[in-house]
């Protein structure tokens, strides 16, 4: 890009099944902390970007009683109803427009306590045929698009219970995690609750609780808010039908493209050797291999390769959701966020117990749709 674009703060919640504090107070508390953090105000600030959904809120317009408590009252200010990585696309091409120098991203959900998820996800589905039938729902379309995975590289359950106990022993590292077993096994996710097979309880996101605020600014404004600037290089996004039976469920073909947009933007060549940390968007175990292929991190079909090899592993040749990712905590709307939030720790040398050796370079993924119809990558450095 000509014009460069800070990450200059990102800050999260603590993610719970059930918040103690209201949706209100939750995002007060954290855009204050955040606001104190980098040592300004809301009136430093040029325009808020919140990522909500009405049907996740319960409510018509449902950002007109969040704004005023993240400070956006009488401010420049627009709503995303899809995930926060396409809050985070939308913040730069404001701030690269040249009328913004900062733009803040707010995204939440109390997708723990106040509704229940099957509900209202079930409305993702295309309305003239699938949502008709009645027959499917996320958690169905979900293990459809495993099954289709595992059948064409002859994938068994055992691996992909792997890939889940992995994430979940990298949660077990992280403060602000809600589902997490620091000694998980794939025994662990196989004694878990079956749902619809080949998934488990485990192999699943948890309903989940939690707030996500990131800061963006333009390259002459970061330097005055922080010494550790992280850089956007790339963004690309990418959405496909919605209707399951147009697509290869096995594999994500707008993953790839929002991919490429991304690393061509970034001057990425080859991925998996100039990428050292990925956080990725996979609300159930076997999404994580489908997008790390599509992201070009590991070759198609190399799930159980993965596992067995600890590629994905916080020590491993590639790592991918050292965090624990969404199987962690999965709030909507601020999961994208969240996995920047991440990243960023990561490039700063920040992320404690799940910190990376020296990471560089970054990409963080975020997804939208009943099995990741829509896709939004971002590549970040230092």
């Amino acid at each position: 890009m000509e014009k460069q674009v800070a990450i200059v703060a990102c800050k999260q919640t603590k993610h719970a099944s059930q918040s103690e504090l209201t949706r209100e107070r939750m995002l007060y508390e954290l855009v204050q902390a955040l606001l104190k953090d980098v040592g300004i105000t809301r009136d430093d600030i040029d325009t808020f970007i919140v990522s909500s959904n009405d049907f996740h809120d319960g409510r018509t317009i449902s950002n007109v009683f969040t704004l005023p408590r993240i400070g956006a009252y009488m401010k420049d200010e627009t709503k995303v109803e899809m995930d926060g990585a396409n809050a985070c696309l939308y913040g730069v091409m404001r701030i690269l427009s040249g009328q913004y120098e900062t733009a803040l991203l707010i995204g939440h959900s109390l997708g723990g306590s106040e509704f229940r998820t099957q509900l209202v996800q079930w409305w993702m589905f295309d309305p003239v045929y699938e949502r008709q039938v009645g027959l499917m729902n996320e958690l169905s379309a979900t293990a459809l698009q495993a099954n289709a995975y595992m059948m064409k590289y002859n994938i068994g359950e055992r691996e992909l219970a792997e890939a889940a106990a992995k994430n979940l022993r990298n949660a077990a590292k992280n403060p602000n995690a809600l589902q997490k077993k620091s000694d998980a096994a794939a025994e662990d996710v196989l004694g878990s609750r079956p749902l619809y097979s080949p998934l488990h309880q485990l192999h699943c996101y948890p309903p989940t609780d939690g707030a996500c605020a990131v800061l963006l600014s333009s390259e002459k404004k970061a330097k005055k808010l922080t010494d550790k600037p992280v850089w956007v290089r790339g963004v690309g996004q990418c959405v496909e039908s919605y209707y399951l039976g147009e697509r290869e469920l096995y594999r994500s073909e707008s993953a790839r493209l929002a991919a490429g947009r991304a690393y061509s933007m970034a001057g990425i060549k080859k991925p998996s050797k100039e990428i050292a940390v990925a956080e990725i968007t996979a609300p159930f175990a076997h999404q994580e291999w489908i997008i790390a292929e599509a992201l070009d991190l590991f070759e198609e079909g190399s799930g159980a390769a993965v596992v067995r090899d600890g590629a994905s592993e916080i020590d491993g040749a590639m790592p991918v959701n050292p965090s624990g990712g969404a199987l962690g905590a999965h709030p909507f709307n601020a999961s994208g966020l969240i996995r920047i939030t991440e990243a960023v720790n990561q490039l700063r040398g920040e992320a404690g117990e799940m910190q990376v050796k020296e990471p560089k370079t970054a990409v963080v993924h975020g997804q939208d749709g009943i099995c990741a119809q829509s896709n939004t990558v971002i590549v970040l450095s230092i």
